[in-house]
């Protein structure tokens, strides 16, 4: 058993009723430094001066389908506190304290699980770098007080797309994280005037720290193992799910906590983005029998050290590209590639593209197979081609990416392209570096000719 706890990841687990319980600072995902983390909070505070910066940690416990309890995203990347539910940290900007607000211990089935909560008190507050650790009694006094002391503006996170709110208006929202956050404070605290932080918020994210950054390394290198392990899982008549299921054993195997999101091994018609985000909404996750001649999105990710991963390919069900498919591919990889290669601090996303694009304009006459010809010509249309995509990974496998590349931004290329029903998918982790880049999904096939010969090897 302690060769088995000795392999568990970055945190503490509690096994409530076997084992000890972890001290305060085993709390705090390590090698992050607490001292990072309050250099965060600080820089945080510099920018939002004059009002509560207000984070709520995730509410409840994890849904019996989740392989893991995952922390609110930026509750953790303030905190570091992987394992702490319900709690709400204030970044007081005036006064430039961070106060941590902290439930009583939750209860799941019926019994109540201990070690969760640290104590308030001192002893914690300096365990974690904060100004005060309270229980959450205190939290509607303390801003009471404060708003009474003159510090009535609220900032608070944005989803980073638009949530449901699951019901129509004017129904209080009944869904929605940080839509019901708000509206609660704004119950609560009616005078108050609540603003967005999530501008702030997203710049500080999207520059990693040094550690962040060894995470990240350390989480595309599971996910392109774990890639290569559902692709060699594909053949003509199995299912999605099958192959889902290989890539959710190839994280486990290659060191990490397992899927950072859900695989997606869409195949043939399923490949289409207006198509696949079906999958949010259905029982199968669309699954279906992979036939020979289709291609397949293969788009997945593995989590560890409470961060994300995205990286993705397209492959032949068969493990053979038609002619055309190989062409089309090809041209498609070279453009990605041109980008990749150009990347340094200082450019923008938008000088990425067209980097790539200039790669399709420049060689598209080599193209032989009719086919191609069509379809490289539909990748420059503004209209129809190639949909040049680019997001940030961190804390969530799917973050904002701001529009300038800047040195320890870690991001995700990821050009999406259609043509005649099938559609065309490339994606590696990258970090900006002082002299360029670094992919950090290092080891992946790119060509027609490198796929085919990691298939050839299932």
């Amino acid at each position: 058993m302690t060769r088995f706890l000795n392999s568990l990841p970055v945190g503490w687990v509690l096994l409530a009723g076997f084992f000890s319980l972890p001290a305060p600072a085993d709390l705090i995902a390590q090698p992050i430094p607490v001292a990072e983390y309050a250099a965060r909070r600080a820089a945080a505070l510099d920018r939002l001066p004059d009002g509560l910066l207000l984070l709520h940690a995730r509410t409840g416990p994890k849904d019996m389908e989740q392989p893991g309890w995952v922390q609110e995203a930026t509750f953790f990347y303030f905190t570091g506190l992987l394992n702490l539910p319900a709690a709400v940290l204030v970044l007081d900007g005036p006064r430039r304290e961070a106060r941590l607000f902290v439930p009583g211990a939750p209860e799941s089935f019926g019994f109540p699980v201990a070690g969760l909560v640290p104590p308030p008190g001192e002893a914690t507050a300096r365990t974690f770098g904060l100004t005060a650790v309270e229980a959450m009694a205190a939290f509607v006094p303390f801003v009471e007080r404060r708003m009474e002391e003159g510090t009535t503006r609220f900032y608070v996170d944005e989803a980073r797309r638009p949530e449901a709110t699951g019901v129509p208006a004017p129904l209080a929202p009944v869904a929605g994280d940080k839509t019901l956050w708000r509206y609660s404070l704004a119950g609560a605290f009616p005078t108050a005037e609540i603003r967005s932080a999530a501008g702030v918020i997203r710049a500080l994210r999207w520059v990693k720290s040094p550690a962040e950054v060894a995470f990240l390394r350390d989480n595309a290198r599971a996910t392109a193992a774990a890639l290569l392990a559902g692709i060699r899982y594909l053949r003509p008549g199995t299912l999605q799910r099958e192959a889902e299921v290989a890539v959710v054993a190839g994280c486990i195997d290659a060191g990490a906590q397992g899927p950072s999101f859900w695989p997606w091994l869409m195949s043939g018609p399923n490949t289409r983005v207006d198509y696949l985000v079906r999958a949010f909404f259905d029982y199968d996750h669309l699954n279906r029998r992979m036939q020979a001649g289709e291609l397949v999105r293969v788009d997945v990710g593995c989590a560890g050290h409470g961060y994300g991963g995205d990286v993705g390919r397209t492959v032949p069900v068969s493990g053979t590209f038609t002619a055309a498919q190989r062409e089309i591919w090809d041209v498609f990889v070279a453009a990605y590639r041109a980008g990749v290669d150009a990347i340094e601090p200082g450019m923008t996303r938008d000088d990425v593209f067209a980097v790539s694009r200039a790669w399709i304009a420049r060689r598209r006459e080599a193209v032989t197979t009719p086919e191609a010809r069509k379809a490289v010509a539909r990748m420059l249309d503004p209209e129809q081609g190639i949909n040049w995509h680019l997001h940030g990974v961190g804390v969530e496998s799917g973050e904002t990416a701001l529009d300038t590349l800047v040195v320890g931004a870690v991001f995700a290329y990821e050009p999406m392209f259609t043509y005649e029903g099938e559609a065309y998918y490339l994606e590696d982790m990258i970090a900006v570096t002082p002299g360029g880049h670094e992919v950090l999904s290092a080891g992946l096939p790119y060509t027609a000719e490198e796929i085919e010969r990691t298939m050839a090897r299932r």
